[in-house]
């Protein structure tokens, strides 16, 4: 699936994702339109799912306690301009499960359990690309993986939520809803520095660990996790099915609060944490020592900067995000700041687009880059990513999202050309 540049120059790459990008709107075309798919009523019960409601049965099994899921997303992303050659390539994410209300099943007030499984395949442009930041975000481990494997229970009316299992910190902590709509994973899930320190666990590669989420009042909420740090965590062979411990396993532990409050009547987010990691050796850059202790810091913040009408979802979001370790012998980006622009609805006619715009500016370490001198390479210095997107909502069940990213250094060194990346993500709900 590989278009490199040719006598047709870089333009030639334009026509793969483009017949790629029409085909993809076909089909979410004929989602939005076919009657053999769910409903746009809004009053239909599972209207935002493709396959509806199973003429009743879903509705049935829900009410016994089964609720079943299942997400599709994929990206066709091209690289046009820059960086080291020119590729398109295709990637694609499924995540299906089961929650079961123990409740409902055995009597086991606010108690749920869940079972999921994910399938990740196809393959990434970024090396293409050249840059440290990964420019399709679903891609990341191409395999299948056995994923959730949790218990939740509730305690004083749901203030208190304590989750054990096989689960990831990345589905709790350092994320947002604004970060999922970027096809480059500087921001998509969680600040993406914490990720690179091989501390912070995250989808699809689930360790033992638990979380307590405490609503400590009307706007504020503090949470705490534990996880597993394992040397082989990050191992797509063992598909989420390694639940051995080890005495060289480490713990990651996060600390985060949050704080919701309503600025001029308008929803705000706040949030600030830590992780810590105890006990798990990270290789120093450029040394034959080990460090077994790391701190991050990292905070986010969000806030409908205006709203459509009072009271209105739609309107414009304005997010920042920051995190920092002062560990530079272990960690290839300890600063990294990522700044958005989301606006839900911005074409009257069509309340539940959405229009995004993301800045990430990723500062590499000193000793990383020492370390990359000494191996023959360049010095490494910072690299930025420029993304904008339109998320076109087809049908309740179904997006299609048209992209250009450019990448301001890849890698890093200056001598990769800045970067320029069409691209497409387009999900469905079944």
């Amino acid at each position: 699936m590989t278009d490199r540049i040719g006598e047709g120059g870089v333009f030639s790459s334009y026509t793969p994702i483009m017949k790629k990008i029409a085909i993809c709107s076909s089909f979410a075309s004929f989602f939005a339109v076919s009657p053999l798919f769910a409903s746009d009523d809004v009053s239909t019960p599972y209207f935002d799912r493709l396959t509806g409601f199973w003429d009743g049965r879903r509705t049935e099994l829900s009410e016994q306690g089964f609720e079943f899921f299942a997400y599709y997303n994929a990206i066709i992303a091209s690289n046009v301009a820059g960086g080291i050659r020119s590729e398109t390539n295709y990637a694609g994410d499924i995540f299906t499960g089961i929650n079961l209300d123990l409740e409902k099943y055995f009597g086991w007030k606010d108690t749920v359990f869940t079972l999921s499984a994910v399938n990740k395949h196809g393959s990434d442009i970024t090396p293409s690309v050249g840059s440290q930041y990964s420019v399709m975000q679903v891609v990341g481990g191409q395999t299948t993986f056995l994923y959730n494997v949790t218990l939740e229970k509730g305690f004083a009316d749901d203030d208190i939520l304590v989750k054990f299992g096989r689960m990831t910190a990345g589905d709790d902590f350092v994320g947002s809803p604004f970060y999922t709509y970027s096809l480059n994973n500087a921001v998509n899930g969680q600040i993406r520095a914490v990720g690179f320190d091989g501390v912070m666990t995250a989808y699809p590669f689930a360790v033992w660990g638990g979380r307590v989420k405490a609503k400590l009042a009307e706007e504020h909420t503090l949470q705490v996790g534990l996880f597993q740090l394992t040397d082989d965590m990050f191992d797509p062979d063992k598909h989420g099915l390694d639940f051995g411990f080890s005495s060289d396993d480490g713990v990651s532990i996060f600390l985060q609060y949050d704080w919701t409050p309503k600025l001029k009547g308008r929803p705000a987010r706040f949030f600030g944490g830590l992780n810590q990691n105890i006990g798990f050796d990270m290789d120093k850059f450029n040394s034959p020592d080990t460090l077994d202790r790391f701190t991050r810091f990292y905070g986010g913040a969000d806030y409908q900067f205006c709203s459509e009408a009072p009271g209105s979802e739609e309107g414009l979001y304005l997010f920042a995000t920051l995190a920092y370790t002062s560990k530079e012998e272990v960690a290839i980006i300890p600063v990294q700041s990522s700044l958005g622009v989301h606006y839900k609805g911005l074409f009257a006619e069509r309340p539940d687009d959405r229009t995004v715009f993301f800045v990430t500016y990723g500062q590499f370490s000193d000793d990383y880059s020492d370390e990359q001198v000494a191996a023959g390479g360049s010095a490494v210095d910072y690299e930025m990513v420029f993304e904008l997107g339109h998320r076109v909502q087809v049908a309740p069940y179904a997006y299609i999202q048209p992209d250009i990213q450019f990448i301001k250094n890849p890698g890093g060194t200056g001598k990769i050309a800045d970067a320029t990346v069409l691209g497409v993500q387009f999900g469905v709900n079944f």
